[in-house]
């Protein structure tokens, strides 16, 4: 039997480390798929990584089990946990998950990836993300160049 994926990420060290919002990640996640009669479950965790690509550890195994047919379908809490690149994004859910006959799911962010306006709202919703992203280092260089003053 294929297992639901539940995937989760926080980008900093200091949110690992104080376990800022992965176990409550993994929680609702767990609870949500309970609540459509799913209990086969398995979590990968990536704490401390950048969503800026997919070089993460738990993503590799994840990419590596869609690839294997253990994994029926990848749920995530918010779609920018899974990536802040549009590209990288749009090659997941429809190179690596759809390809090998897993589905995906953004809990918060209702869409059906088997429908055209589905895929749709994920490129869209993939380029708000990559857009935090960029203004987050954004204000970071700025925060440094005024320290630096």
């Amino acid at each position: 039997m294929r297992m639901i994926a539940l995937y989760a990420r926080v980008s900093t060290a200091e949110q690992a480390n104080e376990g800022y919002s992965i176990d409550e990640q993994i929680d609702r996640l767990r609870k949500f798929c309970e609540s459509q009669g799913r209990k086969d479950v398995t979590n990968y965790i990536d704490a401390g990584f950048t969503g800026a690509n997919i070089n993460r550890p738990a993503m590799q195994k994840l990419i590596k089990d869609v690839k294997d047919g253990k994994i029926d379908k990848v749920v995530v809490w918010k779609l920018d946990r899974l990536s802040r690149s549009q590209k990288d994004t749009l090659f997941l859910i429809e190179d690596v998950f759809l390809k090998n006959g897993a589905d995906f799911e953004s809990m918060n962010e209702r869409f059906d990836t088997a429908s055209s306006f589905g895929r749709a709202m994920i490129g869209i919703l993939s380029v708000f993300a990559q857009l935090e992203r960029e203004q987050i280092k954004e204000r970071m260089a700025m925060g440094k160049e005024g320290r630096a003053k």
